[in-house]
């Protein structure tokens, strides 16, 4: 388990405390100019309030409390709008007031030395560019009228403009209307874990048990495994559903997550729904003109072609850390997203069993065929019926198409290759308290094709109940027994072999 910070839920005394504990990092210290000063007495604070036109500016410092921070020892760089170009901003707002100020901020001394077009952090962690024009500097896109005016901590650059505090995807889902159902699940998911790296051993109780100064850490399962949708340093595209897209979702998925008693029921459907929902919500980089690439590739690593369909009609938000597009409709075609093929390579052995036959690996490389992965079992008969049973995980509640695909014995004999029949046996769960029945199935056709690679449609099957297997629940109960078909009189006329290739399973989803 890794921890992780939400920004959007550390206050500002604490985001405070951090700035004042901690040393200047490498990148601020590439723009410090170390050349001679003739340093003033005056702080940063001290000096914009001795010039009139940066009163409002001066004002805000007051409001915020970084008239206290701007006095200390610690060096900041503030680029300073004149007092016109705060008009018509709020001063009563305090909150807006302290977003904006922070805006303005980064520790260090920042000169125009050496910058050509760089992006700089600033104390709330937001990056603001600073660039050299051909007509002087900029910061934000605002010219900067006097640059490098030096003080006793720091220095300010006066600018003629100033830069809005812009949210980020995690701060723009907790501001927007309509994102509520979207929001209450990803906060919701926020929960405050004992750091042990932070924490400090402080001694030991009468056991001898370890007693700590601990420090905890708010974590969140959803960001750490989709993105960090808080964090300022990495940028990402979002696909947000808003309220009335969540609701039909929400009633489209929840019927696949149909589970028994013993594998988490109605709780573990809702959970899952709800997961699946937001699961391809998030693309990295700022995709802007989804026209443009051929596919995108969600942060859950399903792949979408075609994504100018995928943002069809939709507008989006530009953000300090990415874009936001908000939709009425989830874009994701369910066999796209969730509801997928699943395939099991014959030679995996986890979850698979014999009888009556011994299991070898063999490889398809340099044969005139090309097996799934490269790689198939033979399944070499010590009785009249050899059997080998597949375990098929994470099978929804929903209709299969369930093939059986066999590679030929031309593979090995070229001269006098036979075909081999096979009947099956499927494992799956019946009953809401998770008890397994078992059907057995012979195909129409059950012959498989000596010269060529065979897909042997086995069924379609509707699972009532679905196998989702993670670390809580990991039974798998969905498998699949494939045994050989051919009769001891077959066999002796020389026209079938019990031997059987097997390359893999497969599962195609059967959408209505």
């Amino acid at each position: 388990m890794r921890y992780k910070h939400l920004k959007g839920i550390v206050s500002l005394s604490a985001i405070i405390t951090l700035l004042l504990a901690t040393a200047c990092t490498k990148e601020w210290d590439d723009h410090y100019d170390t050349g001679s000063y003739n340093l003033p007495d005056k702080t940063v604070t001290e000096l914009i309030k001795a010039q009139p036109d940066l009163s409002t500016f001066s004002k805000m410092l007051e409001i915020s409390g970084y008239d206290k921070i701007l006095n200390e020892s610690q060096s900041y760089t503030v680029w300073v709008p004149k007092n016109e170009a705060l008009t018509g901003l709020d001063l009563n707002n305090t909150e807006l007031v302290k977003k904006t100020i922070q805006n303005h901020i980064a520790r260090s001394r920042i000169t125009t030395s050496g910058i050509d077009n760089t992006y700089i952090r600033m104390i709330n962690s937001k990056y603001v560019n600073f660039s050299k024009e051909q007509s002087g500097y900029s910061f934000g896109g605002n010219s900067i009228t006097l640059a490098n005016q030096p003080a006793k901590n720091g220095l300010i650059h006066i600018i003629n403009g100033y830069t809005p505090y812009v949210n980020n995807l995690w701060e723009y889902l907790g501001a927007t209307n309509g994102l509520d159902s979207v929001r209450e699940y990803i906060y919701g998911q926020s929960k405050k874990v004992f750091d042990p790296v932070n924490s400090v051993e402080i001694g030991a109780d009468a056991n001898g048990q370890a007693i700590y100064d601990s420090a905890f850490v708010i974590w969140n399962p959803v960001l750490e495994r989709l993105g960090a949708i808080d964090n300022e340093d990495s940028t990402y595209t979002a696909i947000m559903p808003d309220n009335i897209a969540w609701g039909e979702a929400y009633s489209r998925i929840k019927d696949y997550y149909n589970f028994p008693n013993d594998a988490g029921s109605t709780a573990r459907q809702r959970d899952l729904t709800r997961f699946t929902i937001i699961q391809d919500m998030l693309y990295r980089g700022r995709i802007a003109e989804p026209e443009k690439p051929d596919s995108v590739t969600s942060t859950y690593d399903n792949v979408f072609h075609n994504p100018e369909e995928l943002f069809k009609g939709l507008d989006y938000e530009a953000l300090s850390n990415g874009l936001a597009y908000v939709t009425h409709k989830m874009p994701f075609a369910d066999t796209a997203s969730f509801f997928k093929k699943i395939r099991v390579e014959a030679e995996q052995s986890f979850g698979r069993t014999n009888t009556g036959s011994n299991i070898f690996n063999r490889s398809s490389y340099g044969t005139a065929f090309t097996a799934s992965g490269n790689y198939y079992i033979l399944v070499d008969p010590t009785s009249t019926e050899p059997a080998v049973e597949f375990s098929i995980p994470n099978t929804l509640s929903a209709k299969y198409n369930i093939y059986c695909v066999f590679v030929p014995e031309k593979i090995v004999d070229a001269v006098n290759p036979k075909p081999t029949k096979a009947k099956f046996q499927l494992t799956y769960i019946r009953r809401a308290n998770g008890s397994t029945f078992i059907k057995r199935v012979t195909p129409v056709d059950n012959v498989t094709n000596p010269e060529g690679i065979t897909k042997m449609f086995v069924d379609q099957f509707d699972f009532e109940f679905a196998n989702v297997v993670d670390e809580k629940y990991n039974r798998v109960a969905v498998k699949l027994e494939v045994s050989s078909a051919v009769s001891a009189q077959e066999e002796q006329t020389g026209k079938y072999t019990r031997t059987m290739r097997i390359d893999c399973i497969i599962l195609e989803p059967v959408s209505e």
